[in-house]
């Protein structure tokens, strides 16, 4: 979370742009755990209502090409279902199921980019 909040207080940080005008790992770093937070919090269906879906694509993209395999297609899972409320389930009890590995993945994630998240804040 103290990544995150780094990631985020980056004078490069601009909520208006798409990728909040950070590198791409910094904004994978933080809607990954946006997305998994507030679904586990609130249902995911709550973090895609009020997501532009400019950004959703931008997401989409990202961790197609640098999360772990099945990241991406559960997204846009999400994507298509958050309206369905018994569709939208199964990518709830995905990302509960899968909490850990994201917390695993996003911890190597941010060593691998350590150069790079250091010389944005």
């Amino acid at each position: 979370m103290d990544i995150s909040l780094a990631m985020c207080s980056s004078p490069q940080n601009s909520p208006q742009k798409t990728e909040y005008g950070l590198p791409t790992f910094a904004f994978l770093f933080v809607e990954t755990l946006s997305w998994f937070a507030q679904s586990i919090r609130s249902g995911t269906w709550t973090y895609y209502e009020n997501l532009p879906i400019e950004r959703q694509r931008a997401m989409s993209a990202a961790l197609r090409t640098h999360a772990p395999a099945g990241f991406a297609d559960w997204y846009e899972r999400g994507m298509s279902d958050w309206q369905d409320e018994q569709k939208i389930e199964a990518v709830d009890d995905w990302i509960e199921a899968n909490d850990n590995e994201a917390n695993t993945w996003l911890r190597d994630f941010a060593r691998e980019n350590r150069e790079a998240l250091l010389a944005m804040t």
